[in-house]
């Protein structure tokens, strides 16, 4: 697994950031240098994202639980006490699995935007074939599939990405760090995505996770942004996490979309902050 840090080189880090479905931890620069003034912060590349050569099979993908595993893993076997998880998208939806499995594990959650998918769509997940169905019918994951998997260089990729699709809202350095671990070498002088577009395609189909009863399982702070246009959690989920964690700080962000960390990072880099104080202090009480 591989990943990219800042700040202090203690022994163990105050955060650790899991990127979107789709982009690798490099993207997410210009959002967490700045954290590593006063954290220790490591950002790590998921199973078939940027430069982790885990393997990434999607047979039998059908959840983030693979995920969510790799990252219990990674905390166990390197650190040695509880971090605050934060995450943007995808990322956000497993650092409440990883608390979910593992409170012991977690002081604190930021999360970014996260995937709370409707009860309709979860039922639909645990229907034979559902993950499947899902990815054939899906408009996200049949444009992941159909995704461009060729560039002469990483310069022509960053032409081809500008200003296109989810890309308009990246700031030039953002687009120019997605593309330097987003492309790998094909091994015929090009590059191809090293987030392959079948992979990228399952991911956005595999929704069998509960993530819901990973949220009452977790037993720490939460600070939440949502989007105030095309959300990944709808207002009456935002509701339902704030009556279910009545101490958690939960606002959205008024004209950012999905892409909010990259385009209020001022917004998102202060919500990580507070949530890793807030789990430093809950951690300390614990303790105490």
């Amino acid at each position: 697994m591989a990943g990219i840090a800042f700040g202090a080189e203690t022994h163990d880090p105050d955060i650790v950031f899991i990127h979107a479905t789709g982009f690798n931890a490099l993207t997410y620069r210009t959002l967490l240098a700045p954290l590593g003034e006063k954290l220790h912060v490591v950002a790590i590349d998921a199973r078939g994202h940027g430069r982790t050569d885990l393997p990434a099979r999607t047979w039998g993908y059908t959840s983030w639980a693979r995920h969510r595993d790799d990252v219990i893993a990674l905390l166990e076997r390197h650190f040695t006490g509880p971090v605050t998880l934060a995450g943007h998208s995808m990322g956000a939806t497993v650092s409440i699995l990883v608390a979910g499995r593992r409170p012991d594990l977690v002081s604190s959650l930021a999360l970014l935007e996260p995937v709370i998918v409707s009860a309709s769509l979860h039922a639909l997940m645990q229907m034979p074939g559902g993950p499947a169905w899902n990815r054939l019918l899906a408009p996200i994951a049949r444009g992941a599939a159909r995704r461009r998997n060729q560039f002469e260089s990483r310069e022509a990729a960053v032409e081809a990405f500008s200003g296109r699709g989810v890309f308009k809202a990246f700031p030039p350095e953002a687009l120019a760090d997605y593309v330097e671990d987003g492309l790998a070498q094909d091994g015929r002088g090009g590059f191809k995505l090293a987030c392959a577009p079948a992979f990228e395609a399952a991911t956005f189909s595999a929704h069998r996770h509960d993530t819901w009863g990973a949220l009452r399982r977790a037993h720490c702070p939460v600070v939440m942004l949502r989007a105030e246009h095309g959300a990944t959690s709808s207002l009456a989920s935002m509701h339902r996490i704030a009556a279910l964690k009545p101490e958690a700080r939960i606002a959205t962000v008024e004209g950012a979309s999905h892409m909010l960390p990259l385009e209020r990072p001022d917004r998102a880099r202060a919500a990580i902050e507070a949530a890793a104080l807030m789990g430093r202090r809950s951690w300390r009480e614990d303790v105490e």
